[in-house]
């Protein structure tokens, strides 16, 4: 193995890790803010983003009844926590002058 680079066991370990934290952003159990960002790397900051962003997405693609004010309701607080997680990410990118893709 060469110096520096990781096994891709952790890789995937750690994807698998950040996907389950953007679930967790998503339902609200973990709040985003620049001092639970401060302990990611660059590469992780940018692979949580985008996980973020692909939950987002899939959460936006699921139609809801209207009629179901209850599913609406989870469905729009849990759209609310991710665009305010990404906010945060996206402001706190630009201080530290990360690229985000």
């Amino acid at each position: 193995m060469a110096k520096g680079s990781k096994p891709t066991g952790t890789a995937v370990a750690r994807s698998r890790s950040l996907g389950l934290m953007a679930k967790d952003i998503m339902e609200g159990y973990v709040s985003v803010s620049p001092l639970v960002l401060k302990k990611f790397d660059v590469s992780s900051y940018q692979e949580l983003f985008h996980h973020l962003r692909k939950l987002q997405a899939s959460l936006r693609g699921h139609g809801v009844p209207l009629q179901n004010q209850v599913a609406l309701r989870e469905r729009n607080l849990r759209l609310q926590r991710m665009h305010q997680a990404l906010s945060v990410m996206e402001f706190q990118a630009k201080l530290h002058r990360i690229t985000l893709v």
